[in-house]
């Protein structure tokens, strides 16, 4: 019933007629917009990526918790979200089908712009981003098959060109990002600048896709729009509580409810294209453009209540023009980087010391427990300790910047469970405690092996 009488009702009598000729207008415009906005896409996720750097990015990888939660909600919460939805609403047929269509895609470019925009954490956006680009080459045809297949029994063609042009255009951005913002660091601003900019071309060139809609979005019944807008709204509430739940901090548990609600609406408008008749694809594609809609206005909605409740890392007290356009991020360069630097240029240093000079990897093997470093003598240790002290100076430098960072976010001291909430926090005390360990160890003039012989 779903399927039958009621689409052909919406079918019909509400969408111009679309000819051989205007349907061959429409495919060039399309393809316009197609290359324009991959092009703006491009400039987007760059730009967001030279604001960040390739050791921040490194880090947020290797933050499971974080990466695995934000994936995780995009491809199993939101599609299960958009199936409950049309399930709870009955919606019709073609309506049904591109809400699915549209939770099941992947999220895009514009999680970034978003999380730059909003001060969340935009290396973990980043990360995320490129992962779930790549997975979504499993995904998007899995979650397809089950929630649209299974459902409707309809079989939907995917533009596979299309989703590898995305794909390649998203790894291919975040890699120039990522080399721009770790090789030349005092041009972060600009690139950010440059995402910035990339971003807005991209929305105007939505807007003027979505204006020559068939069919007027404000037309349909009160229950379409709770339908078509609740994934969203459910996404983001739900997203955010389990990112906390799982004890990711404020800017990362923002960057994870951004990366789970917003939708690449231009493949799911692709998709519909190549799925209805020209009549039912008019209708179709009203749903991408209302929940596009949607997600930007409760993005933005939540961004400012985030800002408030001091979620992100711009301090609430500053104007909210200079949270907008000012860039908050935190230097994973300066941060990641210093302690190595210290022991590079130490290890380097101990040349002066006279013969038998460590090296850098002697000093981190020092720092290993189940490493053995062999001091040719009292020089040697000497060497090795000094190189030590000056990477916990490093470190407790570090801890410091950190906590002052916090205070200035939050407003008060962090307490000993908010440090080891913060991944950042808790590696750097997992590092400064490894180098203390070491220090202790070899202040005694013990090596490990030393003391396995004991």
């Amino acid at each position: 019933e779903r399927g039958g009488t009621r689409d052909q009702h919406l079918g019909s009598g509400r969408t111009r007629p679309c000819g051989p000729r205007r349907l061959a207008v429409m495919v060039e415009t399309e393809t316009v917009v197609t290359v324009l906005s991959n092009a703006f896409l491009f400039m987007l996720i760059a730009g967001m990526a030279g604001t960040t750097d390739l050791h921040g990015f490194r880090a947020k990888l290797r933050n499971y918790r974080g990466t695995g939660t934000g994936v995780g909600c995009q491809f199993f919460l939101l599609p299960f979200l958009g199936f409950a939805s049309v399930m709870a609403f009955e919606l019709p047929r073609v309506y049904g089908v591109m809400l699915l269509i549209v939770t099941t895609s992947p999220g895009g470019g514009f999680s970034g712009w978003w999380c730059n925009l909003c001060n969340a954490d935009l290396a973990l956006s980043v990360a995320m981003t490129t992962v779930s680009t790549i997975v979504s080459i499993a995904m998007l045809p899995l979650n397809i098959w089950i929630y649209v297949q299974a459902i409707y029994g309809l079989a939907v063609p995917l533009d596979w060109g299309g989703i590898m042009t995305s794909v390649g255009v998203v790894i291919g951005a975040v890699v120039v990002g990522l080399a721009a913002g770790t090789k030349t660091p005092q041009y972060k601003m600009w690139w950010n600048r440059l995402g910035t900019v990339g971003g807005l071309a991209n929305i105007a060139v939505g807007i003027f896709s979505g204006s020559g809609a068939e069919v007027p979005i404000w037309g349909q019944e009160p229950t379409w729009y709770l339908a078509v807008a609740a994934p969203c709204i459910a996404g983001l509430i739900l997203a955010f509580g389990i990112a906390r739940a799982l004890r990711c901090s404020g800017p990362e548990s923002v960057a994870i409810c951004i990366e789970c609600c917003y939708q690449n609406t231009a493949l799911a408008i692709t998709v519909a294209v190549s799925v209805f008749e020209p009549k039912e694809a008019a209708l179709a594609t009203l749903v991408p453009l209302f929940y596009g809609g949607i997600e930007i206005a409760v993005i933005a909605a939540f961004a400012f209540i985030a800002w408030q409740a001091n979620w992100t890392y711009a301090p609430r007290t500053d104007n909210i023009f200079k949270c907008i356009a000012g860039n908050y991020q935190p230097d994973h360069q300066a941060a990641e980087g210093h302690s190595h630097v210290a022991v590079s240029e130490l290890a380097s240093n101990s040349g002066s010391a006279g013969s038998g000079n460590l090296s850098v990897a002697d000093i981190g093997k020092a720092l290993d427990p189940t490493e053995t470093v062999e001091p040719g003598g009292e020089a040697q240790r000497k060497q090795l300790l000094d190189s030590l002290h000056s990477r916990k100076q490093a470190l407790d430098e570090e801890v410091t910047s950190w906590a002052q960072s916090y205070e200035r976010r939050m407003g008060r001291r962090p307490t000993a469970q908010d440090r080891s909430r913060d991944p950042d926090a808790a590696e750097l005390s997992r590092r400064l405690e490894r180098v203390i360990s070491a220090i202790e160890r070899y202040e005694d003039g013990t090596s490990t092996r030393d003391m396995a012989r004991v």
